[in-house]
């Protein structure tokens, strides 16, 4: 589990970020004043049609409470810049990429904001990614969706569980309100440009469902 990042932008300027984990997991706001008076992250702006929660006990939106703190220090970068980042995880294990787009740094927020905050959507598949390493490849993506399934087969065709299909188009949309969120969250493309590779991971998941479920339960009978 990450538990800080470290980035150096292009300019030399280095942005430091702790992330704060309940005991289950799930990602939560460290720094409430700094965001509260964002009108984008509030719960009914761009609201996702699945979602549960009420403005009366949830006023803000879960992802967008993580994500502000992010979008404030990146709110005018270019997804295209090339940075370094240090990665501090839990048992005190630290890495260093020594260069790598922004956007994939700012993927790896939206990925955590998604699935490990309290989002009604995404936290339904939080075990399978919180069991992934801090920056996975998008085939690490993949099958960790498809382990999630098939751990959870109902013996149905894939494609025509009610639950695999009802699951995918909410968090479709929980991709494509968090973009219209963040289009006036700042002069850059960054987060933007996160959202949508991420957009179409998941599409693509849709797409290969088929395979990459059946994949995943062969691979559990073999365990």
């Amino acid at each position: 589990m990450v538990l800080s990042l470290t980035v150096v932008l292009e300019d030399g300027h280095a942005l430091n970020w702790d992330f704060d984990f309940s005991e289950n997991g799930t990602l939560r706001l460290t720094n409430f004043l700094a965001i509260v008076r964002l009108p984008w992250v509030r719960l009914d702006f761009w609201k996702c049609p699945a979602c549960t929660l009420d403005r009366k006990n949830t006023p803000m939106c879960p992802v967008a409470m993580v994500l502000a703190q992010y979008a404030l220090d990146l709110a005018d970068r270019k997804s295209i810049e090339q940075v370094k980042v240090y990665i501090t995880e839990s048992a005190d294990r630290k890495t260093t990429i020594e260069s790598v787009p922004l956007q994939k740094v700012a993927g790896e927020l939206v990925r955590l904001a998604v699935f490990q905050s309290q989002c009604p959507v995404g936290r339904k598949v939080k075990p399978a990614m919180a069991s992934l390493h801090t920056f996975p490849a998008s085939q690490e993506i993949l099958r960790a969706f498809a382990l999630f399934f098939a751990l959870r087969s109902t013996g149905r065709d894939v494609g025509e569980d009610p639950e695999q299909v009802q699951f995918m188009h909410s968090l479709h949309e929980v991709f494509g309100y968090l973009s219209k969120r963040l289009e006036n969250a700042g002069k850059g493309d960054v987060y933007l440009n996160a959202v949508v590779i991420l957009h179409s991971l998941s599409t693509l998941f849709s797409l290969s469902a088929p395979e990459l479920i059946q994949n995943a339960i062969a691979e559990c009978r073999s365990w």
